[in-house]
């Protein structure tokens, strides 16, 4: 696939990609996933399917402006491989968490419940 093409869907993912928060998703190609971990961050969650595995973007926002900080991360998932993405939150208190599975014909993402509780 062109770097064009993959412009296009990262693009289209990111359209699509509604204000969901949800304890557990499970998301098809190039359809986006928004996670709201806590009160100051969120996390958009996309992949394609490539020869090789899912390749999974997880792009974290602290903040609600324009000038928020952004983060993102790439990786690649085999079937049946799993990986997770945290945020780490004050002394005592749970980090923020998303886990990405690679299901075989989707992608599993599971947030921890301190993410989707939190105020």
């Amino acid at each position: 696939m062109n770097k064009q093409m993959r412009i296009l869907l990262a693009a289209g993912a990111f359209a699509v990609a509604g204000a969901v928060t949800a304890q557990a998703a499970d998301i098809a190609p190039v359809t986006g996933h928004w996670a709201k971990l806590g009160a100051d961050y969120s996390a958009l969650v996309y992949y394609l399917d490539e020869p090789d595995g899912f390749h999974v973007v997880v792009t974290t926002q602290q903040g609600r402006t324009s000038r928020a900080a952004v983060e993102r991360f790439e990786t690649v998932l085999a079937a049946g491989q799993s990986a997770e993405v945290s945020i780490p939150r004050a002394a005592g208190e749970a980090s923020a968490r998303i886990v990405l599975s690679n299901a075989g014909n989707h992608l599993h993402i599971a947030e921890s419940a301190a993410a989707v509780l939190a105020p």
